[in-house]
């Protein structure tokens, strides 16, 4: 029986496909899209292309329907901060119940948020 890789969390094997459809933007076009200058002005369509392809596989209606980011610490900082505060801005009360496992990135959040 061949090596079975489970560990995917933090690193995984980049697909034949996937290495040569970003092979430009890692050595020719790697601009920030969102800049105004030449080198970004030429990558943003290609991003635009990305989300419209992400949005219409999730089949978000727009872009509101997604957030997108960098690592999974952001992601519990927003999920978890956007929950309480929209409970604090509707006037509820909230309860975050968590667990002596919880990541750090949960278990700092839920304490800032006491």
């Amino acid at each position: 029986m061949g090596v079975i890789y489970l560990d995917h969390l933090s690193g995984t094997p980049l697909h034949p496909r996937v290495k040569e459809a970003m092979e430009p933007f890692w050595c020719q076009m790697y601009g920030n899209p969102n800049s105004l200058h030449a080198f970004g002005t030429e990558v943003h369509p290609y991003m635009r292309l990305a989300f419209d392809r992400l949005y219409a596989g999730i089949h978000a209606g727009d872009e509101d329907d997604v957030i997108l980011n960098g690592c999974a610490t952001e992601g519990n900082n927003t999920v978890l901060k956007g929950v309480y505060y929209g409970y604090i801005l509707n006037g509820k009360k909230n309860e975050i119940v968590t667990t002596q496992v919880e990541h750090p990135c949960v278990s700092n959040t839920c304490r800032f948020l006491e």
